[in-house]
């Protein structure tokens, strides 16, 4: 109907977005944390190079930088869509490229848990934030 005022999730909907959201963020800002502290970007960058990545230390800053800040908009949840791009591609990269021999094995222990993220990233990029959040005014049909 036009002009009707239902809401376009449920509040089991958008409560799961929000978990969905902080726990996509707890993760992967763990991961980027580590990727400074254990081996620093040098390592990390030596790391993309074995794996054939075009300009290794760029794509390591870019990773890095992407795995630290833009979880902080999930969290808060704004902008939610924008900052899922460059997660998705990370994470596509993580999951098909450093762990390419793992998915063509089948071995899910060892490419689950970025493809769970992926898929995550991807969800929350065609959803959105979901109502509880900063930018969450579009649970209702204009």
């Amino acid at each position: 109907m036009i002009g009707n005022t239902e809401k376009i999730y449920p509040l089991w909907g958008n409560l799961g977005l929000l978990v969905l959201r902080l726990f996509v963020a707890y993760i992967v800002i763990q991961a980027g944390y580590g990727k400074l502290s254990i081996k620093g970007l040098e390592g990390f960058s030596v790391y993309l190079t074995s794996l054939g990545v075009p300009f290794p230390l760029i794509s390591a800053y870019l990773a890095v930088l992407t795995e630290f800040f833009a979880p902080m908009f999930y969290v808060i949840g704004f902008g939610t869509r924008l900052a899922s791009i460059p997660l998705v591609v990370t994470f596509a990269v993580a999951t098909f490229v450093a762990k390419g021999a793992d998915v063509m094995a089948l071995n899910y222990s060892e490419f689950g848990m970025p493809l769970g993220i992926l898929i995550s990233c991807l969800v929350i990029l065609i959803y959105g934030a979901g109502s509880f959040s900063v930018g969450g005014s579009a649970d209702q049909e204009e």
